[in-house]
């Protein structure tokens, strides 16, 4: 009898000793997990740089030659939004983004078709512009409709090393539209006179 609960003791004693070993080493390996993850959140990429509507620029009303006034009106359009996202690569950043345009149709529209020129810039840290391109967003009207929207699909690539990509989320991507002279006069005369980068 003694012999037997000193078997079912020792029984008892070993898979302790077995619970408290399984028990470390998934404690070790918990630990090892949370610091792999550490590591990984370290070596985690920067935010995405910011891409950007110029406010006082996302607004454009085509009046030819004639002077500002609704009847006079040609087309006018608004960039209603963007959306996009990055990666960051080994010498830069890839941004890819939609801009989401709605279009009106004017009393003196001739014909079915209106574009407009707009920009899209990078600007650094600093706030100097790296880079400016001009593009054209192209608006078809259908039949009677007084409206037609567009979504254009864009690409930039600012370089950058890969030691300096954790200033990436200081650079950013502007957009709006690119005014005439005389959209210019108007809107200075108005006392709305845009900062065209």
């Amino acid at each position: 009898m003694k012999m037997k609960f000193a078997l079912i003791l020792a029984s008892f004693l070993l898979l302790g000793a077995l619970a408290a070993c399984g028990s470390d080493k998934k404690d070790k390996s918990a630990d090892a997990d949370a610091d792999a993850a550490t590591e990984h959140e370290d070596k985690a990429l920067p935010h995405c740089p910011q891409v950007a509507i110029v406010s006082d620029l996302a607004e454009i009303h085509d009046y030819g030659t004639a002077k500002p006034d609704p009847a006079n009106l040609v087309a006018a359009s608004k960039m209603q939004a963007v959306s996009g996202d990055c990666g960051y690569r080994d010498d830069g950043i890839d941004i890819a983004f939609t801009l989401h345009f709605l279009a009106a149709r004017g009393p003196r529209l001739d014909g079915k078709r209106m574009e407009f020129p707009f920009f899209v810039a990078i600007v650094d840290p600093d706030g100097n512009i790296v880079d400016k391109n001009m593009m054209t967003a192209e608006f078809k009207f259908s039949g009677d409709d007084k409206t037609a929207d567009r979504d254009e699909d864009l690409h930039v690539f600012i370089p950058l090393p890969k030691k300096q990509q954790k200033t990436g989320p200081d650079y950013r991507v502007l957009t709006g539209f690119q005014l005439t002279e005389a959209q210019w006069e108007a809107a200075r005369k108005k006392g709305e006179a845009p900062k065209q980068p």
